[in-house]
């Protein structure tokens, strides 16, 4: 279901039925006067637009707007009168990624000249998905009739809209974006964890927040690079995972304690020993994080060496998002970012 904000009164005892609107505004927000507004044009970025209406009876009286009168409300393109179309679209539920008002969702603290009247307000939370502009109406059935914002209704004085520009998503050269590698320390002899943060600072260093990833279209901590018995410089065992942004903690399970004997003689230094390490993550406003774990050790597993480039889409605090891989090179156990 959608918002529904009312605003009653004690209504006289003389009221009648509801018979016609006397108030019927489209606004970004109930105390809000602003009549225009842009977002980015990605399809997760949300504008908050409200419906206000008030009702009366036959005789004038403030009465409550019936609810399925409340319930017939839906956006509309002003000029047309019809449902919004070409990328731009209505919700009821509010996304992750919205346009902040300067005003609470509750707040109907306008002045009305008129005393009597109440608003009952509809929320909705808009988005596009392409670069553009529209203007937003709305329209209701009441009594059997469709009634718009943009005064064509027939009898009906209602002319109220509010204006969406809908940018191109920026984009950012790889320069823009920070990769930065810190050492967690304190491990077992023989292992060796690295937190790798990955953050957005274009235009001088200011940051612009990145809150998630997706890797072909989907979310979950995602293991991209691994490898057993990969016999490089003080290491046999690799593992590349990008977690997700909202864990504060993730386990790394590492071959350690292996026979120094055997590591003389035997490149692959096998053990049938772990250690188990709780990795801070994600520990950075604004940043996601990479976790690269490493041993001088190899498990019993057969050998392997999988995951050089990994593509994925990183998300930032506008919803928009930005095409990047991650390059592993076992020979030097590098990750390095590159655009996707």
């Amino acid at each position: 279901m959608s918002e529904i904000t009312e605003e009653t009164r004690v209504q006289p005892d003389s009221v009648g039925a509801f018979e016609s609107l006397t108030l019927f505004k489209v606004k970004f927000d109930a105390a809000e006067s602003t009549r225009s507004k842009e977002l980015f044009g990605n399809g997760r970025m949300q504008v908050k637009v409200q419906v206000l209406v008030a009702g009366a009876d036959v005789n004038g009286n403030a009465v409550h707007v019936p609810s399925e009168v409340m319930d017939s409300i839906e956006l509309v393109h002003y000029l047309s009168g019809q449902p919004l179309s070409n990328g731009w679209r209505a919700s009821d539920e509010q996304g992750r990624f919205t346009l902040e008002s300067r005003f609470s969702t509750n707040d109907v603290s306008e002045s009305y000249d008129d005393d009597t009247v109440h608003p009952q307000v509809r929320t909705f939370w808009v988005s596009s998905s392409s670069a553009g502009e529209t203007q937003v109406g709305a329209r209701l059935t009441a009594n059997q009739q469709v009634i718009r914002s943009n005064g064509s209704t027939l009898y009906s004085a209602h002319d109220s809209s509010v204006t969406l520009s809908a940018k191109e998503p920026s984009a950012y050269s790889i320069e823009s974006f920070r990769w930065q590698q810190v050492r967690r320390g304190n491990e077992e002899p023989g292992n060796r964890i690295w937190n790798y943060y990955l953050g957005l600072y274009p235009q001088g260093g200011q940051q612009i927040k990145l809150v998630d990833w997706i890797f072909q279209g989907e979310r979950g901590s995602y293991i991209f690079a691994a490898g057993n018995k990969i016999n490089e410089w003080k290491t046999n065992s690799l593992q590349g995972t990008l977690v997700l942004p909202e864990l504060k903690n993730f386990l790394v399970v590492l071959p350690y304690a292996g026979n120094s004997i055997a590591y003389t003689f035997y490149s692959d230094a096998i053990t049938t020993k772990n250690k188990s390490y709780s990795v801070t993550v994600n520990d950075r406003d604004g940043e996601l994080t990479a976790v690269q774990a490493l041993s001088e050790y190899s498990s019993i597993k057969p050998k392997s060496r999988n995951g050089e480039i990994f593509h994925f889409r990183a998300i930032d605090q506008y919803g928009t998002e930005h095409k990047l891989a991650i390059h592993t090179d076992f020979e030097t156990r590098n990750f390095s970012l590159a655009r996707g």
